[in-house]
């Protein structure tokens, strides 16, 4: 049986460069970096005893392409997208993949309240964003490793 390790916590903070706090940013790092790093660290050793397991975490498309208005939350997601690509070099040597999607805006519930229809206009389906977490995990995606898979709707 593999051993999988999907993490899809995250965290979203408005505020362009100039108004961004440290708070802000601490909260960032804190859920959106921080547990991609120790659930890794916590599922590796299993892996690495099986020599395979496949990783997913969930980025954001602002942070693979910069975008205005979201200073800490961008900063935070291109660093977990640095570390994504950090642990592929690190443990696809020892046959786990590392791999994450990177979203632009998700038609969740939560977001259907409060973000404007025009935003939601184009904002993909959780179940598309499982589709591609569920093919990233599987064994059909063996050669895929240390992708950063842009989710980015139509």
């Amino acid at each position: 049986m593999p051993v999988l390790l999907v993490n899809t916590m995250g965290a979203f903070a408005v505020g362009d460069a100039l108004s961004a706090t440290a708070e802000d940013l601490a909260l960032m790092v804190n859920v959106n970096l921080g547990p991609a790093l120790w659930l890794t660290q916590a599922v590796a050793p299993y892996m690495i005893d099986r020599g395979a397991g496949a990783i997913v975490h969930v980025a954001a498309k602002p942070g693979v392409e910069p975008t205005t208005g979201y200073a800490a939350y961008s900063a935070s997601k291109a660093a977990l997208v640095h570390l994504v690509r950090t642990m592929d070099l690190e443990l696809r040597p020892r046959g786990i993949r590392v791999n994450a999607i990177a979203p632009a805006v998700i038609a969740t519930e939560k977001n259907k309240t409060f973000l404007p229809p025009d935003l939601l206009e184009h904002a993909v389906n959780p179940d598309a964003i499982a589709a591609v977490v569920a093919f990233l995990v599987s064994d059909a995606a063996a050669p895929v490793s240390g992708a950063i898979v842009p989710t980015y709707g139509a």
